[in-house]
């Protein structure tokens, strides 16, 4: 009688996922990400070409993946509800940053780098922005209060939303190995903080 394979917990789901994230970020460093395929990963890692598409449907996710898994739509939610929606989002995202590993901030910085560098991936990104970005105005729409069609609540969402991709984009492009990329945590935050008190060029 044949005996059942163990099923994968989590804890291990996640190892592997981020086995082959840290190959495929290695390897697109060495040798372009064009120039690398899911293959070449696969090998590396030790493991079938399906299982990393099995954990990766599509090339762009293998940098996309963000292995620190820290919801920051679940703490925003969560945040005190007497706090404005920028202070209770400013609040989140300092709280994840802070949160992050050495390791998990190097990772980060990677990922960005490539997010700016390769359209393929900048794509996926924005794709993935545009599907978070309904979820995030129905959070915003809740804690002020008003409808998910509220001008208000579009401006706001669209405002924070922007905020970040851009700062994000830019810091990458502007980092280099002799002048590392600032914290961007602090650079979202202060874009977040001019945002809330308003522009001195308006």
């Amino acid at each position: 009688m044949a005996r059942e394979r163990p099923s994968w917990n989590q804890a291990q789901t996640t190892a592997l996922r981020q086995a082959i994230q840290s190959t495929a970020l290695r390897l697109f460093a060495e040798r372009g990400y064009a120039e690398t395929t899911v293959s070449m990963i696969a090998e590396e890692v030790g493991v079938a070409a399906r299982t990393c598409f099995r954990h990766f449907p599509t090339k762009p996710d293998l940098v996309l993946w963000d292995a620190a898994d820290y919801d920051l739509l679940a703490h925003f939610r969560a945040r005190p509800v007497d706090e404005s929606v920028i202070t209770a989002f400013r609040a989140a995202l300092r709280a994840g940053y802070a949160a992050l590993s050495p390791d998990q901030r190097a990772l980060e910085q990677h990922r960005t780098a490539l997010i700016a560098a390769v359209p393929e991936v900048r794509a996926a990104h924005l794709d993935h922005l545009t599907s978070a970005a309904h979820e995030f105005t129905a959070a915003v729409a809740t804690r002020a209060g008003r409808g998910a069609d509220d001008p208000d609540v579009i401006a706001v969402s669209g405002a924070i939303i922007g905020i970040m991709m851009i700062t994000q984009l830019r810091s990458a492009r502007q980092s280099t190995p002799s002048s590392p990329e600032r914290d961007p945590a602090a650079a979202i935050d202060d874009a977040l903080a001019r945002l809330q008190q308003g522009f001195s060029i308006l």
